[in-house]
């Protein structure tokens, strides 16, 4: 019997997880029509998320109970160590290439750099200490040395690393308790937000992780990435709408892209809207945020 219900769980992991994906990529397609000015970026990321999909990551083998995940939580301590992850390194690896690829077909002034990291990424000894080094640190060692662009290599590890993570993200989002968690990094990976999303109702800040997708409440009135919680050095810019708001830190010239679920009546997805609101990057950017 035990082993039928972990055979039907993980059936069930499998269908609901490629059910998102196709949420999103609908998602994204309806937004191509509705904003052709962000047709570039959308079918960017539409290609990557198709090749996250095809790629062969298995579900992990959890066995969290929930009275160990409320512990981990109330002491700070992620759900997952990343040394404890399970990882096909050699689909790893052609994912790392195939983010290249697709980078490369999108944004062909990127060739130079992009070839650099994919070097970088092949001939790295250990993939293993690689991942551990960059989701507890968020570096590599010897990239800066070599030069790398730290931004564009991120972007790739985190593109290659998100079906994996985000297997994880879908199997512990169960046992995630908001009364237990309020710290700035996601309780799945360790990673930091690059989107929020205030509810319905309450106007509660929930933050997005931008490696596992992983959702968590935060306070309101605190800065995410530095902690600071003066009102005066918190400001937000909302759109002409309403609908979004760009919120800077001050003290740390950190931003965070945030939608407000009050102003909306249509379902939102966080996933798709990191994407199309790539207007708010560029306009935190050219203000000195990073």
């Amino acid at each position: 019997t035990c082993v039928i219900g972990q055979i039907a769980l993980s059936w069930r992991r499998t269908v609901d997880r490629v059910a998102q994906m196709e949420e999103i990529l609908k998602g994204l397609e309806k937004e191509r029509g509705k904003k052709p000015e962000l047709a570039e970026t959308i079918d960017l990321h539409h290609a990557l998320l198709l090749a996250q999909a095809d790629a062969q990551v298995p579900l992990p083998h959890l066995e969290l109970e929930t009275e160990k995940a409320r512990a981990l939580l109330q002491e700070g301590s992620l759900l997952v160590k990343p040394e404890e992850l399970e990882i096909d390194w050699e689909v790893f690896a052609q994912l790392c290439e195939g983010i290249c690829y697709i980078t490369l077909q999108h944004q062909p002034e990127l060739e130079e750099e992009l070839e650099r990291i994919r070097t970088f990424l092949d001939n790295y000894p250990d993939k293993r200490s690689q991942v551990v080094g960059y989701l507890r640190d968020g570096l590599l060692e010897g990239a800066k040395e070599k030069g790398l662009n730290s931004e564009l290599l991120a972007f790739v590890l985190n593109n290659a690393l998100h079906p994996f993570l985000r297997a994880y993200a879908q199997a512990l989002a169960p046992l995630i308790d908001d009364s237990l968690w309020y710290h700035s990094r996601c309780p799945v990976c360790g990673g930091q937000p690059d989107f929020a999303f205030l509810e319905a109702g309450s106007g509660a800040r929930h933050l997005l992780c931008s490696r596992c997708d992983s959702q968590w409440l935060f306070r309101r009135v605190e800065c995410p990435f530095c902690g600071n919680i003066e009102p005066n050095k918190l400001i937000y810019y909302p759109s002409e709408d309403q609908v979004y708001r760009l919120y800077v830190c001050q003290v740390c010239h950190r931003y965070l892209k945030t939608i407000d679920m009050r102003q909306v009546a249509r379902k939102v997805i966080p996933p798709v809207e990191r994407i199309i609101t790539v207007a708010m990057d560029v306009a935190a950017r050219e203000a000195g945020y990073t």
